[in-house]
């Protein structure tokens, strides 16, 4: 018997794009995603969705609606400029995850989801899982999974603080593989990965062979960690016609993640449309082929 499972990429706003293409997905497959998926793993933006379809049995419609304008700009807001810290104060946005979670901890999960985080402790990758981390509140495990270092501040949970999964894997489709094959060893597995897109601008070598921190932070090395492919050609050999990737480079997306202007979250939207117009049919195909 087959399982599927999804994995879904970090990327901030771009997360929105991941959304609306699993909106399509939804609509197109006339069955709620969780009628499909045996397992959804996610990191940063693609952690926050995993949880709420898991946690809060969101349609794809209401998937899209966490990246509203209105949510977005009280996430990615700030009372003053930050010179020290983190960007963005991170309170608004977990206010946000609140509205949506509540109380809620991760054994109201309905499918088996994993959030990707990294443990500053131990120094190392964290998997919360919604079947064993039962206890956690949802919107911690949420905001732990997306507090982008610079941007976010780290979040405390029990007597650990954590940060986002993405700087350990941006892309967890391994992770999600290996965890998949611990609950089903004896099945074959099938990976729906789903990206938030990638900048195909180049550096030029000259101008950042002496670049320091401030430079580098400067020019955007989050979204150059962010962006590693490494993962996604381990899959693609890997796991050969059981692995199906949907990304492409930004074209009119902004690569900041955190741009929320209302022009930038049209474009996602519409780069999730180009992915449907792309690859929706072999997706459904991919769903259906065991």
């Amino acid at each position: 018997m087959t399982k599927y499972v999804l994995s879904l990429d970090g990327g901030g706003v771009r997360g929105l794009a991941s959304a609306n293409f699993l909106r399509k997905l939804e609509f197109e497959m006339h069955k709620p995603l969780l009628e499909k998926f045996d397992l959804v793993c996610g990191s940063s933006t693609g952690g926050i969705l995993a949880i709420a379809l898991s946690v809060l049995k969101l349609n794809g419609s209401r998937l899209v609606n966490i990246y509203s304008s209105r949510n977005l700009k009280k996430i990615f807001s700030t009372s003053m400029p930050r010179v020290i810290g983190p960007k963005y104060g991170g309170r608004r946005k977990n206010n946000v995850l609140r509205e949506y979670f509540g109380s809620l901890t991760l054994a109201e999960a309905e499918t088996p989801a994993i959030a990707v985080s990294y443990d500053l402790k131990n120094r190392s990758t964290r998997l919360f899982k919604t079947f064993v981390d039962k206890d956690l509140e949802a919107w911690k495990v949420a905001s732990a999974t997306s507090a982008a270092p610079t941007f976010f501040p780290a979040i405390k949970i029990n007597d650990n603080w954590y940060i986002d999964g993405a700087i350990s894997s941006n892309n967890p489709v391994l992770i999600a593989y290996a965890e998949a094959k611990k609950l089903w060893p004896e099945e074959n597995i099938k990976i729906l990965s789903i990206g938030t897109g990638y900048d195909d601008k180049p550096y030029k070598g000259k101008k950042t062979k002496n670049w320091g921190i401030f430079s580098w932070l400067r020019g955007g090395i989050i979204q150059v960690l962010m962006e590693s492919n490494s993962e996604h050609l381990i899959a693609e050999s890997l796991f050969k016609d059981n692995y199906l990737r949907i990304n492409s480079k930004l074209d009119s997306v902004d690569s900041e993640i955190d741009n929320s202007s209302d022009h930038n979250l049209e474009e996602c939207l519409k780069m999730g449309d180009q992915w449907w117009d792309q690859f929706g049919f072999e997706t459904l195909d991919f769903l259906i082929t065991n």
